[in-house]
């Protein structure tokens, strides 16, 4: 049986180490000086849009309820969050 010879361990076209250079030049000149951007006016949020701080919480579930929650979820297109912040706004206006 006869052996055929080992790969190159050097890809033809790939620059060795400390021998790297830009692929590409530019093809446009530099501007004289950069152009001065106009301030941005913050965007105006509707104020159910407005980002409030939140602290999060860890919720264990065993294996059958998390497969009922992921089931009505995904049926009602609606997050494990929602789900859990409704629930838990509805038990504490019992309490």
């Amino acid at each position: 049986m006869s052996k055929s010879a080992p790969a190159p361990l050097v890809i033809p076209g790939m620059a060795k180490k400390g021998e790297a250079a830009p692929a590409v030049e530019t093809l446009e000149p530099a501007p004289s000086s950069p152009p001065t951007p106009e301030p941005a006016s913050p965007p105006v949020l509707p104020p159910s849009a407005k980002v409030r701080a939140t602290i999060a919480v860890t919720v264990r579930l065993d294996e059958a309820r998390y497969e009922r929650l992921k089931s009505y979820g995904s049926k009602h297109r609606v997050t494990n969050q929602d789900i859990l912040v409704a629930a838990l706004d509805r038990f504490l206006s019992t309490s």
